[in-house]
C-alpha cells in the first residue's frame, strides 16, 4: 500500500494501474475478515477464551472492516480526482500545443504578408494566409471603395467573390465593415442567386463564414472573409485566430499602400523632372540622356543617326497677340502631330519655349534625315483653332547627322543648334543641315544681335524708297518705304540680313514703329504738296490683331503732320487675313483714319479674289511671277488681263511689281496696266536721291 501514495510521475495510466492494485489487495481483505467473521460466529466456543466474548470480536471485525473500507474509498477519492486533473492537464496540453501551432501560423502568415511590399501581392497573400490557417474552403480580400461600397481585390481558393461589389451592410462582409465588428455566421450562408449559365460553376453556400473588417489606425480598409469547408462549422475560438490575423493584415496592407503611394509620388517626380508639363515630351534633360544612352550603345556599330532642332517661326507674334493660352495650345498641337511622325522608338523632345527636338536613329543618309525634318514640321501643315481663330504657323529646323562614338551628346545638340539659327536666318520653313562652315554663320549671329542694338542707339537705320510710277509717263505717284542699316564695317544692309535676328530679339516691332515715323516725316517735305507720292508701308496681318494699332497709326500722322491720303497701308502674306477675326473691323478702323489700303502679292498663293469680297480695300499688287511672264502669251498675260479687268470693275487700283524688262513694261502698258513697280522704273534709294528725282 505504500506504493500507493509514493509514484513520483503520475499519468492516467499509472493511477489506473494503482486502482487496480487497491481494489484487489481490498478485496483480498475483505474476503479475509468476512472469513474471520463467519468463524468466528461458527466457531466461537472452540477458538476464543471464555475472557473474550463473542459479541466484542464481531464488533472488532467489523470495525476492521469499516475502517480498511474507508480508507479504501478515500484512496479511490484521491485517484478519482488524480484521474480527473491528468485528463483535464492532457486536454489542457492538447489545447496549448494547438494554440501554439496557430500561433506559429500567424506569425508565418504574418511574415509572409509583409515580406511582399507591391499590395497586388500583400492582398493575395493575406487571402492565402488566412484559407491555410483556418482550413477554410476559400477566403477573399475585399478593400472600401468609395464611401459605402466594398470591392473585392483578392481571392483564394473555390471562390465566389471575384469582382464583386457590396454595399455597407449587404451580406456578411457589409455587416462587418458597417460595424467594423468580427462577425461568425453558422448555418447556411445567403447569397443571391447566380444566373443560370453559370450556376454550375458556383460553389455551394457554406455552411459556416467569418468576416474581419480590416482597421488600421482607426481607419476601415476592407474586410477579410473565410467560408468554411463543410461540414465545419466555425468557432468563436476560429474568429479570435482570425481577428488576430485580421490586425496584421491590416498593417500588412497600409504599408504597402504607403508605400504604392511613396512609389507613385517617386515616378510622378522623376516624371515630372524629365518631361515638359504642358505637352508631356521629354525634356531637355531626358533627351540629352537617351541620346547619350544610344551613343553608347551604339559605339560598336557603323549607323549614322540624326538630332533634329525645331523652332517656331511665328510662335512669339501668337503668344504676344493672343495670350499664352493660344500659344500653349499651340505647342500642344504641334508635339501631338510630332509623336504621330516619328518612328517607334525615337525620340521627340520639347528643349522649353518654341523650341523642340528629336532624335532619329539609324538613319541611312543626310536626305533621309531632312526628309525626316520635313515631316517634322509638317505637324504644322493643319491650322491650329484657338477659339474664333484658324491659326497657320510655320517652323525651322536644324538637322545634325553623325556616327555614334564621333560626338558627345551636347556637341550633336549645339551643331543642330548652329544648323537652326541659320536656318531661320535664311526665312521661314527652312531646313538646314549642319556643315562646318555654318559654325562662322553662328559665331555672326552672336555678333549680329550686339550690332543691332547698338546701331539703334547710333542711329545706322535708313529709310529707303522704291518708286511706284505711272506706266505711260514714269511719273512718280507713290514710294515703298524699307528700312535698311548702315553698317559700320558692312555697309549698306537689306532687310533680309537683319530682320529675322531683330525679330527673334524682339526688336521688329520698335523698328516698323521708328520706320513708320520716319517716313511720313520724311514725306513731307517732298514737293508737289497735297499731291506728293504717296508713302506704302508694309503691314504684316499680325499686326490687326493690335487693338491699339488705329490709334497709334493717328499719333503718328498727328506727330508727323502727314495728310492720311497720302499713307497706305500693304497688308503682306494677305492670305492670312482669313485666320484674323479682328482683320475685317480693324481694317475698317484704319480706313476710319483716312488712309487706304492695298493688298499685296495678288493673284499669287497669299492672296485670293475671295479677299476683294471681305475686305475693303482700294488697290492690288500683282505678284512678280505674272509679271515675269507677260513677255509671251499664254497664262499669265492672260491672268493679268482678268485681274485688270476685276480691278476695274471693282474700282481698284492696280500696281504690277517686279517690273525689270522693257518689255515687261510695254506689255503692260499694252493691257491697260496704269502704275507698276521695279528696278526698270527705279531701284529703292535714300531720301536725298527720291527727293532730287522729284525735283
Amino acid at each position: 500500500m505504500a506504493g500507493l501514495s509514493s509514484f513520483d510521475v503520475p499519468t492516467l495510466e499509472s493511477v489506473e494501474r494503482r486502482r487496480l492494485q487497491l481494489w484487489s489487495v481490498a478485496l483480498g481483505l475483505l474476503i479475509v475478515l468476512a472469513t474471520a467473521f463467519a468463524a468466528v460466529v461458527a466457531l466461537h466456543g472452540a477458538i476464543l477464551p471464555d475472557w473474550l466474548p463473542l459479541r466484542v470480536t464481531q464488533v472488532a471485525l467489523l470495525v476492521l472492516i469499516a475502517l480498511f473500507a474507508f480508507y479504501a474509498l478515500e484512496k479511490e477519492k484521491q485517484l478519482r480526482r488524480l484521474t480527473r486533473l491528468l485528463t483535464e492537464e492532457r486536454i489542457l496540453t492538447a489545447s496549448l500545443t494547438e494554440r501554439l501551432s496557430e500561433v506559429n501560423a500567424l506569425l508565418e502568415a504574418g511574415r509572409a504578408i509583409n515580406l511582399d511590399l507591391e499590395l497586388r501581392d500583400v492582398l493575395a497573400r493575406i487571402a492565402n494566409a488566412a484559407l491555410e490557417l483556418l482550413g477554410g474552403r476559400d477566403a477573399s480580400v475585399m478593400l472600401v471603395h468609395g464611401e459605402t461600397e466594398l470591392r473585392t481585390v483578392a481571392a483564394t481558393g473555390h471562390s465566389a467573390a471575384h469582382g464583386a461589389r457590396l454595399r455597407f451592410g449587404e451580406g456578411i462582409a457589409g455587416r462587418a465593415a458597417a460595424s467594423r465588428e468580427p462577425l461568425l455566421v453558422r448555418g447556411a450562408v445567403a447569397r443571391p442567386a447566380p444566373a443560370a449559365e453559370i450556376a454550375d460553376l458556383i460553389p455551394s453556400p457554406p455552411e459556416s463564414a467569418m468576416s474581419v473588417p480590416l482597421v488600421h489606425r482607426g481607419d476601415l480598409l476592407g474586410v477579410l472573409n473565410v467560408n468554411a469547408r463543410p461540414p465545419r462549422l466555425f468557432t468563436e475560438h476560429d474568429l479570435r485566430a482570425l481577428s488576430v490575423f485580421g490586425a496584421q493584415a491590416s498593417a500588412a496592407v497600409a504599408n504597402a499602400r504607403l508605400l504604392e503611394e511613396q512609389r507613385l509620388a517617386a515616378s510622378r517626380t522623376l516624371f515630372q523632372a524629365l518631361h515638359d508639363g504642358l505637352t508631356g515630351l521629354p525634356n531637355r534633360a531626358c533627351f540629352l540622356d537617351r541620346l547619350g544612352q544610344v551613343l553608347r550603345r551604339r559605339t560598336a556599330e557603323d549607323v549614322s543617326l540624326a538630332v533634329i532642332l525645331i523652332d517656331l517661326d511665328d510662335f512669339k507674334r501668337v503668344n504676344d497677340s493672343l495670350g499664352h493660352e493660344a500659344g500653349d495650345r499651340v505647342l500642344v498641337a504641334f508635339a501631338d502631330g510630332a509623336r504621330r511622325r516619328v518612328r517607334e522608338g525615337d525620340t521627340v523632345a520639347r528643349f522649353g519655349g518654341d523650341e523642340f527636338a528629336a532624335l532619329v536613329e539609324a538613319i541611312p543618309s543626310a536626305e533621309q534625315a531632312i526628309e525626316a525634318a520635313r515631316r517634322l514640321l509638317g505637324a504644322l501643315d493643319e491650322p491650329v483653332t484657338v477659339g474664333a481663330h484658324r491659326l497657320r504657323l510655320r517652323a525651322s529646323a536644324g538637322v545634325v547627322v553623325g556616327n555614334a562614338g564621333t560626338l558627345p551628346a551636347s556637341e550633336f545638340v549645339r551643331r543642330a543648334d548652329v544648323a537652326l539659327t541659320v536656318a531661320k536666318r535664311r526665312g521661314k520653313g527652312a531646313i538646314v543641315l549642319y556643315e562646318p562652315d555654318l559654325q562662322v554663320d553662328a559665331i555672326d549671329r552672336v555678333a549680329l544681335e550686339t550690332e543691332l542694338v547698338d546701331a539703334r542707339e547710333r542711329g545706322e537705320f535708313e529709310v529707303h524708297y522704291q518708286p511706284i510710277v505711272q506706266v505711260a509717263d514714269g511719273r512718280v505717284v507713290g514710294v515703298e518705304a524699307l528700312l535698311r542699316w548702315r553698317h559700320r564695317q558692312r555697309g549698306l544692309l537689306p532687310a533680309g540680313v537683319f530682320v529675322p535676328t531683330a525679330e527673334a530679339m524682339g526688336m521688329l516691332a520698335q523698328l516698323d514703329l521708328w520706320l513708320a515715323r520716319e517716313a511720313c516725316r520724311e514725306a513731307l517735305s517732298w514737293p508737289g504738296g497735297e499731291h506728293a507720292p504717296a508713302v506704302f508701308l508694309n503691314l504684316a496681318p499680325e499686326r490687326l490683331r493690335l487693338p491699339s494699332l488705329p490709334v497709334l497709326l493717328r499719333e503718328i500722322l498727328a506727330e508727323t503732320g502727314l495728310p492720311p491720303h497720302r499713307l497706305t497701308l500693304e497688308i503682306v502674306e494677305s492670305a492670312r487675313l482669313e485666320e484674323i477675326p479682328e482683320a475685317a473691323p480693324r481694317l475698317a478702323e484704319l480706313k476710319a483714319v483716312g488712309v487706304r489700303l492695298a493688298l499685296d502679292d495678288f493673284g499669287s498663293g497669299y492672296a485670293t479674289l475671295g479677299l476683294l469680297q471681305r475686305f475693303a480695300v482700294d488697290m492690288v499688287k500683282i505678284d512678280r511671277i505674272f509679271v515675269e511672264g507677260l513677255t509671251e502669251e499664254g497664262g499669265e498675260r492672260t491672268l493679268v488681263r482678268a485681274i485688270l479687268r476685276l480691278a476695274g470693275a471693282l474700282g481698284l487700283e492696280v500696281v504690277a511689281e517686279g517690273v525689270e524688262r522693257e518689255e515687261q513694261k510695254k506689255a503692260l502698258l499694252a493691257l491697260g496696266c496704269d502704275l507698276a513697280q521695279g528696278y526698270l522704273l527705279g531701284a529703292p534709294m535714300p531720301a536725298t536721291e527720291l527727293a532730287a528725282r522729284l525735283g
